[in-house]
């Protein structure tokens, strides 16, 4: 299985189970060991995927998160 697939299983997973933005972004970066070019294609991969809309959207937010080294402003923010 190619770095960006284990990419894009684990951030599905994470989407779903985990609340806390922080350990799941530091997992997807030590499973990425540096490899932009994965995070780039997890990213493109999780759009493809056939889960609900939520779970995609916070997903690609993870690894945008682990691929860009900020955090997407919440709702609220203006």
């Amino acid at each position: 299985m190619a770095l960006a697939d284990v990419l894009t299983e684990r951030a599905l997973t994470l989407a779903r189970d985990t609340f806390d933005d922080e350990p799941a972004v530091a997992e997807l970066l030590g499973l990425a060991h540096g490899d932009r070019e994965a995070l780039d294609l997890a990213i493109e991969v999780c759009l493809a995927r056939p889960v609900s809309l939520a779970i995609r959207q916070r997903a690609i937010e993870l690894l945008a998160n682990a691929r860009y080294g900020e955090r997407a402003p919440e709702a609220s923010d203006s």
